[in-house]
């Protein structure tokens, strides 16, 4: 038996541990896009980083579409500003007005749209983990987001949350 740590492989030397974390506290949401096309080779590496995400019974319920067509774009975009309307609701006063003043979407102005979904339904009803706590494939597809945020990060790409664009 073997005193070795299992882990041992998984070890990071000082830099790459260093550009982790640099790149977790570097992540933030854009709202402003570049026009000029991300290379496919790029969205290859963030789409492969989210796929390898933790997923509770491997049941990998997320989906990722790519929209790169204007017209379906606008279409998503005035989806949009009628759920941003209805949300607004909420506020009051300046609260309101603050909310409706923030820039929340790039839609139109990223050359992708990568539009990231939840199939509760995948794989059936039994699900290893998710048959007590049903929202794990929630928790899974959350997981997925983050590194496809954080890969975005490391690869110099724009990101936003929600139903915005990278």
């Amino acid at each position: 038996m073997s005193n070795e740590n299992p882990l041992s492989e998984a070890f990071f030397t000082p830099l790459e541990r260093e550009t982790v974390y640099k790149t977790i506290f570097a992540r933030r949401d854009v709202r402003r896009f570049l026009s000029s096309p991300v290379p496919s080779e790029v969205i290859e590496r963030i789409l492969l980083a989210a796929h390898h995400a933790p997923s509770v019974g491997f049941m990998q319920p997320w989906n990722f579409i790519l929209i790169r067509d204007p017209r379906k774009k606008n279409q998503i975009k005035e989806a949009f500003r009628l759920a941003r309307g209805q949300e607004a609701e909420q506020f009051l006063g300046e609260r309101k007005n603050l909310y409706l003043s923030l820039k929340l979407e790039g839609i139109e102005e990223a050359p992708v749209n990568i539009c990231v979904t939840c199939d509760s339904t995948r794989h059936g009803p039994a699900v290893l983990g998710r048959s007590l706590i049903p929202q794990t494939d929630i928790y899974s597809t959350c997981c997925a987001i983050q590194n496809l945020w954080l890969a975005a990060r490391a690869e110099g790409v724009g990101s936003g949350v929600g139903k915005h664009s990278l």
